[in-house]
């Protein structure tokens, strides 16, 4: 893995995503039923939510007459910068921190930054195949010695139960990692997706395969032992809730396994996630069984 691998998941990231530049539904496409809710998002940066009763057009433009929680408005077209149904303002779902949903990433492209070294990007494909592919840049390290990661996922329609507000979602995927230019990982796992009105559950089951058992990891004049055995089946978890009284504040959590027969082999992710259609930020521990606490952070932009 080297630079100019580097700049090409960059270049097929942006060739797949810039036809898809958007700033959500135009006026002409909203449902005047009184039942879909929408998020509009003004020049001023106000954010309204509610439904629409009626389209109106005067002089200054067309208009929309909104039924919010504390009463009716109008806002005219031209003070309106985005538009999304209330269920479509969140574009995060297909991921929890670390870990993929079941759900595909569609037109929710994304560039993100984790942990400050590690630079992220993803794209849909249709409402089935999501590719994301990361590079480290971490200023301690070599060219040769950072990490590099790519995953490929195929996600299925979800199963929507009549008795329940949920759909459940399936999806299976692979990724390749290289922990420095000489280590290589690869995972095969399959996962499911619990989604509700305001949480989603997801649940994974992975498999290492292809590399070896044991690798050394240089970190500028730093050594570390990597003690990974190959054919090793791992578990993870992971919840993402909404706050009831916001929409844009949100918990995040996961629990990983790396290896099934050793249980000490394990992690716990817990933390806040502050999220528009624009920007999203996580803070939050990784708690480890050696004992120890790391804090984390990520930075993901979705300007598509």
């Amino acid at each position: 893995m080297n630079f100019k691998l580097t700049i090409l998941y960059a270049l097929c990231f942006f060739i797949i995503a810039f036809p898809a530049f958007s700033n959500g539904l135009e006026i002409d496409e909203l449902a005047i039923d009184r039942k879909t809710e929408y998020v509009f998002r003004l020049s001023n940066g106000d954010i309204l939510t509610g439904t629409i009763y009626d389209r109106e057009s005067d002089d200054k433009g067309y208009s929309l007459r909104i039924k919010t929680a504390i009463g009716t408005t109008i806002i005219y077209e031209e003070e309106i910068a985005e538009i999304r149904e209330l269920k479509a303002y969140y574009r995060h779902s297909h991921r929890v921190y670390l870990l993929p949903t079941a759900l595909p990433i569609k037109d929710d492209h994304f560039l993100g930054n984790y942990e400050l070294g590690l630079f992220y990007a993803g794209a849909g494909i249709s409402d089935f195949l999501s590719i994301t592919a990361g590079r480290s840049v971490l200023p301690f390290a070599l060219p040769n010695q950072q990490l590099s990661v790519a995953n490929a996922k195929v996600s299925f329609h979800g199963i929507r139960f009549e008795d329940i507000p949920a759909d459940i979602y399936f999806a299976v995927g692979g990724n390749l990692a290289f922990v420095n230019d000489n280590n290589r990982l690869i995972h095969y796992y399959a996962n499911a997706t619990y989604l509700g009105d305001k949480s989603s559950v997801t649940a994974t089951l992975f498999y290492k395969a292809g590399s070896q058992d044991f690798a050394i990891v240089r970190l500028k004049n730093e050594y570390i032992e990597m003690n990974y055995p190959d054919g090793s089946f791992g578990m993870a978890f992971g919840l993402d809730t909404k706050f009831s009284s916001r929409n844009d504040l949100r918990f995040i959590g996961e629990i990983w396994n790396s290896n099934i027969n050793q249980p000490t082999n394990s992690m716990i992710l817990l933390g806040l996630r502050l999220a528009g259609t624009k920007f999203a930020a996580d803070f939050g521990l990784a708690f480890f069984t050696e004992p120890m606490a790391v804090p984390f952070a990520s930075f993901v932009w979705t300007p598509f």
